[in-house]
Order: C-alpha cells, then sequence, then structure tokens
C-alpha cells in the first residue's frame, strides 16, 4: 500500500462514516469551502490520476451501472468532475441524455474539450452546485455520484418516482457495505429504497431506487 493509499484510508474511512451517520455535516460551512476549492485545485492532473488507478477506479462504477433494470432516458451525474462517469453512463446506455454537473468550471471546461474530442452528442455539461440544481422536479431517471459527496434531498427532487440513484466509490469498499444498515436508514429518510450495496475490488456501489409514490 503507497503511502497516499494509506492516508486516504485514514481520513476517509472516518469521514465516509461520519458523514453516513449524520449527513449535515455536507451543508456545513466548512465542507462546502473545501468543496468549493479542492476540486480546482486538482483538476490539472484529474484525468492523469484516474488513469494511473487502472480498473479500480471504474470497477464499481461499471458494476453498478450493470445492475441497473432498465435503460435511463435521462440522466445526470452529478459532481461529474472532467467527466469521467457521465462518459461510462454514455457507453452502457448510448440513447440516454446524460448532463454532467460540476461547480468547478475548470472541471467543466475539461470535461467539454474531451467531449469534443470523441465527438459525444447526448452528453451536456454545465456548472452547477450538487446542493441546489437549476433542473425541474422529477426530470431524470437515474442519478449517478463518483467518488463524491451526495446530496439525498436534491436527488430525490430531481428524480422521476421510481428513478435510480446510484453512488460509487473507488476505494473504502469494505467500510461501505459494513455501513449498508445505516445507508438503508438514510435513503429511507429521503423516500427512497436501498437496492444492494456491493464491493467491486476496493471500491463499492450503492444503489437505491426513488420510492414510486414519492412525486415532488
Amino acid at each position: 500500500m503507497t503511502l497516499i493509499m494509506a492516508l486516504k484510508n485514514l481520513i476517509l474511512g472516518p469521514l465516509i462514516k461520519l458523514i453516513v451517520k449524520y449527513p449535515g455535516v455536507m451543508k456545513s460551512r466548512l465542507f462546502l469551502k473545501i468543496m468549493e476549492t479542492f476540486p480546482a485545485k486538482i483538476s490539472k492532473t484529474y484525468d492523469q490520476k484516474i488513469a494511473e488507478s487502472g480498473h479500480e477506479y471504474e470497477a464499481a462504477l461499471e458494476k453498478g451501472l450493470n445492475r441497473l433494470p432498465v435503460n435511463p432516458r435521462q440522466a445526470l451525474d452529478s459532481a461529474t468532475g472532467t467527466g469521467f462517469a457521465a462518459f461510462k453512463i454514455a457507453e452502457a446506455f448510448p440513447d440516454a441524455l446524460i448532463d454532467g454537473v460540476d461547480q468547478a468550471e475548470e472541471m467543466i471546461r475539461l470535461a467539454r474539450e474531451k467531449a469534443r474530442d470523441k465527438e459525444t452528442q447526448n452528453i451536456h455539461f454545465n456548472t452547477g452546485n450538487a446542493l441546489a440544481l437549476d433542473y425541474p422536479a422529477n426530470k431524470f431517471d437515474l442519478i449517478v455520484t463518483s467518488n463524491a459527496p451526495v446530496y439525498l434531498d436534491e436527488a430525490a427532487r430531481l428524480l422521476k418516482p421510481g428513478g435510480y440513484i446510484l453512488v460509487t466509490f473507488s476505494f473504502l469498499g469494505k467500510a461501505i457495505l459494513k455501513a449498508q444498515k445505516e445507508i438503508a436508514g438514510l435513503l429511507e429518510k429521503n423516500g427512497f429504497k436501498l437496492i444492494e450495496v456491493e464491493v467491486a475490488e476496493k471500491g463499492a456501489y450503492i444503489l437505491g431506487q426513488k420510492e414510486e409514490g414519492n412525486s415532488i
């Protein structure tokens, strides 16, 4: 295990457990300030680090997408970064219309460059804060968040009844699996039912579904 990986496990493991137990932490002034400044600082090396991670980075995302029981027509990649998950959604569901949103303008600039290079027609990248996005209620069939904070109340607003939320991490898979009971409770409080939590290599994914009667 590298020093960087050891530090990641040391810091992020307890942080994830804290967030599951106290999700309001993600709306605290300190957390929001970190999320406002941190992505911009790592944007230049973000894709390089993903490439260096190899299949480990994408394993949970790919497995989670493969477990979806429907083909979404409209999908949102929340906190998209440079668009990694958005492009994976497009590969899995080529007929879907995908929005990738991130509050870091530099991340979105890089994502748009990649979309132009790939000549991708069904992904649109825009700046926006995952905490409160400029979309109407009940718009999406699928919301994906990969290695980023997820705001379940906003996801519940944006998803159609019966729509799916997929949260993936490329690390700390066992810790997430152990927190399955707490995760199920957190989803239920926000109008979701837990479909499954599964490990994929070093990561894990959480698949939930918005209750059919929960229309905002």
